[in-house]
């Protein structure tokens, strides 16, 4: 008879039925509890109200407070129960059993709490003071406007506790009846009923542990072995299933931590459910514990949220570039509604646009220095060549000077070509540098031997001052000089007559260490951080001198050689340039 499912699911509805009478019972007896706590809180409700009625007179009028407690004791004797009068701030006024002066603070009592935030607490548990448990119910004493205290009357739940236990007995009684009716064909169908139910949950948790290759031995034509089968059968696919979803998911997995571009994905609310290294890293966040957080919460930043806002809100692609001053960067983002018969969240595509802002700036400065450079020479050309056509050209001496004058604008102008390309090919790291090994105390010897005339001339002194007697680096001599020589030139250019330029090395680590200092003009703070930039000029009063690359290019050279390179300067007291090299 057992042989077919049938009768199996006919044997199980019986059992079934045996469980579905004890929940039955169950629900039956608590349900006959909760009514008559119902019961119970209701009278206790109805009886704390006129409680509180009673007391509201005392507690309105601050010199009947004393009276509280004496009023109490009376009232709880005449209805057989507990009260208890409590001011807003938990000190007990007055008990039906106790001396309020002995009690505790009962601000933290669960009945007394859930009354002072809704108007009406309640709670059963085990008093302490009388030792059993009781029911609590606690009511406001207010006058419609203000609250002067707390009514909380109480009762034992013994009866009902008692009314449950007997219907808890008589259940459990006719529970153990049945099923030791029940019992004896259990023992004789089990076995042939759970073997395939076991086979399966034994197949089930190997799958769930990752083996996809447990396979169940079919049985008969019946319903358990259609039931193994079908199992078997979608065990295959599972396996395929979860392969191809796993082998998706790395692919994703690896396509997002990749990803230059930051990417972030929300639920409808704008909790976040994804994100990957890029947009961290842009956002400068941390990804520990972000995900099903608010998007305002883990990146504080009022315009990506906005924009997600905007998307959720209306559906549609939304795009925006903004400036983010905490950050330093400027970013561009896209919002697009994720949809799936309905809107399920939002995509954001994060762009870090900084350096191609910064390049674009640059870009537009380095224009601008360009034309700005060139346009002054040029000026002096065309209005010289204009002067000779007008006649000045029959006037030797006169045609003379300004044809100087032209090759002179002309060298300029060459040489502002020649250090632009120079520059540009460092920048680029198209120069090659013929290193070897140099002593830097013998180049700089050279280079101040080779600049003496140029500083006599403006009565300078130009010292050197070697910590060593051989300093050997690594570097290209030729480059290194030109460094020098332009650090140098710098120092004596913009000197006062009569003052000393001195050059100093000495060891620092494991680089050689060159300083440069002069006694001139000096270099204010706002120009000290800009010095090193094409371009760029200190001192405006001379800007038709030199073509403002000269520290650009020392600057490039040097890092290039490994090297740093840097400035310290006071205004009318002089400027320091330090650079290092790599030693030998």
């Amino acid at each position: 008879m057992f042989r077919s499912i049938k009768w199996r699911i006919i044997f199980w509805f019986v059992l079934l039925t045996v469980v579905s009478m004890t929940v039955f019972g169950i629900l039956l007896s608590n349900s006959v509890k909760n009514t008559q706590l119902d019961n119970l809180a209701k009278q206790l409700e109805n009886e704390a109200r006129i409680v509180s009625e009673v007391c509201l007179p005392y507690l309105s009028n601050t010199t009947d407070i004393n009276l509280i407690d004496a009023l109490v004791k009376t009232l709880g004797a005449d209805i057989d129960e507990r009260i208890t009068v409590i001011a807003i701030d938990g000190v007990v006024l007055g008990d039906s059993h106790e001396n309020p002066a002995v009690m505790e603070n009962h601000s933290t009592r669960l009945e007394v709490k859930e009354a002072l935030s809704s108007g009406y607490g309640e709670s059963v548990r085990y008093s302490t003071t009388l030792n059993e448990k009781m029911m609590y119910v606690a009511v406001l004493i207010t006058d419609g406007q203000d609250v002067y205290g707390i009514t909380r009357v109480a009762l034992p739940v013994t009866q009902v506790d008692i009314l449950v236990n007997s219907i808890i007995n008589s259940i459990i009684l006719a529970t153990i009846l049945t099923a030791a009716l029940i019992i004896v064909a259990i023992l004789v169908i089990t076995p042939v009923t759970t073997r395939p139910i076991t086979e399966i949950t034994r197949a089930a948790r190997r799958i769930a542990s990752g083996d996809f290759d447990y396979r169940i031995t079919a049985g008969g034509n019946d319903e358990s072995g259609q039931l193994a089968r079908a199992f078997n059968e979608m065990r295959l696919k599972l396996k395929d299933m979860i392969e191809k979803i796993s082998a998706d998911r790395a692919e994703l997995s690896t396509i997002l931590e990749n990803m230059t571009d930051g990417i972030i994905m929300t639920d409808r609310e704008g909790n976040i459910t994804l994100v990957n290294t890029a947009c961290l890293k842009i956002m400068n966040a941390s990804g520990n514990g972000i995900t099903t957080k608010p998007l305002i919460e883990v990146f504080r930043d009022h315009q990506l949220n906005e924009i997600l806002r905007q998307c959720l809100n209306t559906g549609k692609q939304q795009t925006t570039q903004f400036e983010s001053i905490a950050l330093k960067k400027f970013i561009q983002a896209f919002a697009v509604p994720i949809s799936s018969d309905g809107l399920n969240g939002a995509l954001i595509l994060l762009q870090d646009l900084t350096e191609l802002r910064s390049l674009q700036t640059t870009r537009r400065e380095l224009i601008g220095n360009i034309s700005h450079e060139f346009r002054t020479p040029l000026a002096g050309i065309k209005a010289m060549a204009q002067t000779l056509q007008d006649g000045a050209i029959e006037e030797r001496d006169t045609a003379k000077d300004f044809l100087n004058r032209i090759e002179a604008e002309v060298d300029r102008l060459t040489q502002m070509v020649s250090e632009l390309t120079e520059l540009s090919r460092i920048e680029n790291g198209k120069v090659g540098l013929k290193t070897e090994i140099v002593d830097i105390n013998k180049l700089i010897a050279e280079v101040l031997a080779q600049l003496q005339p140029q500083a006599d001339r403006q009565n300078l002194d130009l010292k050197c001052e070697f910590k060593t007697g051989q300093l050997l680096v690594k570097a290209d001599r030729e480059r290194i000089r030109q460094v020098i020589i332009n650090l140098v030139h710098n120092a004596i250019k913009f000197s006062k007559p009569g003052k000393a330029i001195t050059t100093v090395s000495r060891k620092q680590g494991i680089f050689a260490a060159i300083e440069i200092t002069d006694e001139g003009i000096g270099i204010s703070k706002d120009d000290l951080i800009h010095i090193f930039e094409r371009f760029y000029k200190a001192d405006k009063s001379r800007s038709g001198q030199g073509t403002g690359m000269g520290l650009a290019i020392a600057k490039h050279l040097v890092q290039a050689h490994g090297g740093i390179i840097s400035a310290t300067s006071e205004e009318g007291k002089g400027t320091t340039i330090t650079f290092t090299l790599p030693l030998v």
